[in-house]
């Protein structure tokens, strides 16, 4: 049987959600212990195209209690640094865990526990938080965004977060040969391996208000109206590229996991409702081919940086560029490090995260995981480069 997705198009995040899972057969979820895993991993207000819009969280668990549903908990683990109560709050979460009555959990102030991918090549075995013991059913709402590592970050990526802490950067720090990886970047590949174990049950994809360009986090805002419902999460996000204007079989990761076996990503093989769907494309601008800084005076050396350490990284200099005058070095330049592979950067750098610290002797570390740009900012205060 062709793999199901639902197209939904509307103003309303609510509405919109509700007419799409109205549309949607159910298996029947009795008994079921429900873990609700949106995009709520950062301090972004609702309808920016950072994180899952909360209207469309309160219409998954109307929808999930009219099933019968009675045991929903919505769960996320945030990035590194990012205190997760603030991150809760800021995102429209807490309001609507109370309002509906649902608890709200930090997936990582739980003890991690390990899985192991049986036929990884990459990854043997990653930590999760050991909250996952206790759900028979995940439902994965990712918001349609651009990424600036695996081209788009939607149902199959946003299950990173259910990765234990640090264990979601360690996923962006892995090198890999060519024999193995054939051509894909690392973090592709270990995308695909986790795959194997974290595959949502259900795909709710937020395509309200998605990003373009910079994402996942300092792209512009796209409003698009839409979501995306399928049991089937490699369908559904090859659906949602589609309508972003990518072609499914151009995204790595995506590609990755149906050549494993884990699901359709071929248009013409699943079956999408309504058929006209493609009239609701709006064209994405992608993220940038290759990580550039719009500063001639500043030299980056990344080598292994997550996206995390990047955006901070994008931020402090542009609040920052114009006061980092006494850090140029002998060639008027400004020279920044970052990622857990840092080798090259010269005496004098700007070590910037604790990926780097192997490396601080060389120049003036910046601690953090990844630091925020106005702590960067405070640290270099006073300080002077060394010679």
């Amino acid at each position: 049987m062709e793999p199901l997705v639902i197209v939904s198009k509307g103003k309303d995040p609510y509405k919109t959600t509700r007419i799409a899972l109205k549309q949607f057969p159910f298996p029947n979820l009795k008994g079921r212990r429900i873990l609700i895993k949106p995009n709520a991993a950062r301090l972004a207000s609702p309808g920016n195209g950072i994180t899952t819009h909360p209207q469309v969280v309160a219409a998954t668990i109307d929808l999930l209690r009219e099933k019968g549903v009675k045991d929903i908990v919505v769960g996320e683990g945030c990035l590194v640094g990012v205190d997760a109560r603030a991150a809760f709050e800021k995102t429209g979460l807490k309001e609507i865990s109370e309002v509906k009555g649902v608890e709200l959990i930090d997936l990582d102030r739980f003890d991690s526990m390990e899985k192991a991918i049986p036929d990884g090549k990459l990854l043997k075995k990653v930590k999760v938080s050991s909250a996952l013991k206790e759900f028979d059913w995940v439902v994965s709402i990712p918001v349609m965004k651009t990424h600036m590592h695996t081209q788009v970050t939607l149902s199959i990526k946003n299950m990173k977060g259910l990765l234990w802490r640090r264990e979601k950067a360690r996923l962006h720090q892995l090198r890999s040969d060519k024999s193995m990886n054939r051509g894909h970047k690392a973090l592709d590949l270990a995308i695909s391996e986790m795959a194997t174990i974290l595959m949502p049950d259900l795909t709710i994809i937020d395509g309200t208000v998605g990003m373009e360009g910079m994402g996942p986090a300092y792209g512009r805002p796209k409003e698009m109206g839409i979501i995306l419902v399928s049991r089937h999460a490699l369908s559904a996000d090859a659906v949602a590229a589609r309508l972003m204007g990518f072609h499914p079989e151009s995204i790595p990761h995506l590609k990755l996991c149906s050549e494993l076996g884990m699901g359709e990503i071929q248009l013409q093989k699943i079956s999408i409702k309504p058929k006209n769907y493609l009239k609701w494309e709006n064209p994405f601008d992608p993220p940038p081919s290759r990580f550039s800084i719009p500063y001639p005076d500043v030299m980056v050396y990344d080598e292994g940086a997550c996206s995390a350490c990047l955006s901070t990284l994008i931020v402090f200099l542009k609040k920052y560029h114009s006061k980092l005058t006494p850090y140029y070095l002998d060639d008027k330049k400004i020279h920044i490090g970052i990622g857990k592979h840092l080798d090259r950067c010269p005496q004098g750098a700007l070590l910037i995260g604790n990926c780097t610290s192997k490396k601080k002797k060389r120049g003036i570390f910046i601690q953090g995981c990844p630091p925020v740009a106005s702590h960067i900012a405070s640290t270099l205060l006073g300080k002077t480069r060394k010679a």
